[in-house]
This record gives C-alpha cells, sequence and structure tokens, in this order.
C-alpha cells in the first residue's frame, strides 16, 4: 500500500469554506454584541446622571440643569443667577442622541419641563422618558 501524507485541494478548499462561514457568523455576533453593548453604556451614563442630578438638587437645595449637547453631557448649576458648570462627561461610540428639552431639577424633587432622550445606533433605538416627578423610564423602541 501507498501512504502519500499531505492534503488534496479539495480538502484544503473545503476547510477554507468551514473556516470562512465560521469567521462570518461570528462576525455579526460580535457585532451585534458591540453595538448593544455601546447603547447600554450610554443609557446607563445618562440615566445615572439624571438621577445624580435629582439628587444634588434635594440634598443641596439647588437646582440643577441637566443637558446633551453634541454627545457630551452636562450637569448646571444656578449660581449668581448664571448656569454654571458641575460636571461634564463625554458619552462615547457611535450613538445618535436627541434631547427635545434641558430639564431642570428643583429642590422638592420634581424636574421642568418634562423630558424625551432617544438614543439609537445602527441596530438598536431607545428612548428614555423624564417626568415631571423626576422618575425615569427607558424602552426599548421597535423600528
Amino acid at each position: 500500500m501507498k501512504n502519500d501524507k499531505g492534503l488534496t485541494i479539495l480538502e484544503l478548499l473545503a476547510a477554507v469554506t468551514i473556516s470562512m462561514l465560521i469567521f462570518t457568523s461570528s462576525f455579526q455576533v460580535i457585532s451585534s454584541f458591540l453595538s448593544r453593548a455601546e447603547i447600554s453604556s450610554a443609557i446607563s451614563s445618562i440615566t445615572n446622571h439624571l438621577s445624580k442630578a435629582r439628587y444634588l438638587s434635594l440634598s443641596e437645595s439647588r437646582k440643577v440643569r441637566f443637558s446633551v449637547v453634541n454627545r457630551t453631557g452636562r450637569l448646571e448649576i444656578i449660581k449668581n443667577h448664571k448656569w454654571i458648570n458641575y460636571k461634564s462627561w463625554q458619552i462615547k461610540g457611535r450613538i445618535n442622541i436627541t434631547c427635545n428639552s434641558s430639564p431642570v431639577f428643583n429642590p422638592k424633587g420634581s424636574a421642568s419641563p418634562m423630558c424625551t432622550i432617544r438614543i439609537s445606533n445602527k441596530m438598536y433605538s431607545y428612548k428614555i422618558t423624564l417626568s415631571f416627578a423626576g422618575r425615569i423610564k427607558v424602552k426599548k423602541m421597535i423600528y
């Protein structure tokens, strides 16, 4: 018997085809995971800072304004009848953020005006709603 060692072209093509199928399917899973992680990070950052703004207004008995401009979030406090920056942070990732107003938290815990923040990327879309009472709700939007 003759014992040839090595691969034939057919075996090599089959191995390359199988590895390409595995690679393309894992690429979609990884892309989805990264997209979900980006949007989850942005949602938690915004909701944490909204809660912080409410807590700050209650604990220090002063008005605190929350705003988002160009993926930069800001908390501002009133001092000498002017809004000054208390804290700023960047929202990272390829995220689109729109905010219909800049709510002001009052020392009694309410927020005015009511606010809706929409966060989206190429795969997911969420809506964060801030009620007059200062409650925060996050809802997934379906395309």
